[in-house]
């Protein structure tokens, strides 16, 4: 059940909106946008063929719209005070991100910026309504998943199970214990069985801190040695498919010619709540 709402502007200032108690004076009285948004399906017709061909799918933008009740107690605030009270938090250009409280819990955080602030000036019923664009539109746990693997020279899976309900990236680390003449390879197979693989065939030395990022928009491999952090996309094998958790379990490996302990973070995300 979702009890509040924290903003929190480009400051860190924060400012919760609680749903189920009204005492700050602002009362929440509706939010729309936090279903899973819309997919935009393209496709293309072949003449004398039924249907069409699927091509691509991708999500839209998301876009929150919260209204918001201005109920003052007079004595120490008017409804004046309470609408400047948001332009701190809310004005239009403004970066927020805001934390959903799911049975008093901050479970989720979406990072958005604000589109309109209107408000009924001279109404017997003041409310403000506030359009916030999220340009990612995935809602991300608010604490980080880590989970201790080993590198194997075998077939051995280790179960990983993911919650989420959006596909998300890894950051697989390993400080190397020994040296890896060939390199290593990652593996995963998602609940759906598309087998992903990513091969980096070049030299490694024991004390190499290796660092494989597989988030999109940030996808890298580095290789850190002594102070010196070096790019390794160079010796990822052609045809690689880069590593993403799907929701249920995944089987992940990592196989190398001497094993050696190795962590996997990621941070789950959902497509809605």
């Amino acid at each position: 059940m979702l009890t509040a709402v924290d903003v929190v502007n480009a400051i860190g200032s924060t400012l919760q909106l609680s749903i189920l108690n009204p005492a700050n004076g602002y009362i929440v009285r509706e939010i729309t946008g936090l279903d899973p948004v819309n997919a935009t399906l393209t496709s293309s017709s072949l003449a004398q063929v039924d249907g069409a061909q699927p091509q691509n799918a991708r999500r839209d933008i998301r876009n929150i719209v919260i209204k918001l009740g201005l109920e003052p107690d007079y004595a120490a605030s008017s409804v004046a005070d309470l609408r400047s009270g948001l332009y701190d938090y809310l004005m239009p250009k403004e970066n927020v991100t805001l934390g959903f409280y799911i049975d008093d819990a901050l479970t989720y955080e979406i990072t958005g910026q604000i589109e309109t602030f209107e408000n009924a000036m001279f109404s017997a019923d003041p409310e403000v309504d506030i359009s916030i664009v999220c340009y990612d539109p995935d809602f991300y746990s608010v604490s980080e998943t880590v989970v201790a693997v080993d590198t194997v020279d075998g077939t051995v899976e280790t179960p990983i199970v993911y919650q989420g309900t959006s596909d998300a990236g890894l950051i697989f680390t390993v400080t190397l214990d020994a040296n890896l003449p060939e390199g290593f390879s990652l593996y995963n197979t998602p609940p759906a069985n598309a087998y992903q693989g990513m091969v980096i065939e070049t030299p490694l030395l024991s004390g190499d801190i290796i660092t494989v990022n597989t988030i999109p928009g940030q996808k890298s491999i580095t290789r850190t040695r002594g102070a010196v952090e070096t790019s390794l996309l160079y010796a990822l094998q052609t045809g690689a498919v880069w590593l993403f958790f799907h929701r249920g379990t995944n089987y992940f490996r990592a196989y190398a010619e001497e094993e050696m302990a190795c962590a996997i973070t990621y941070t789950a995300k959902y497509g809605g709540i």
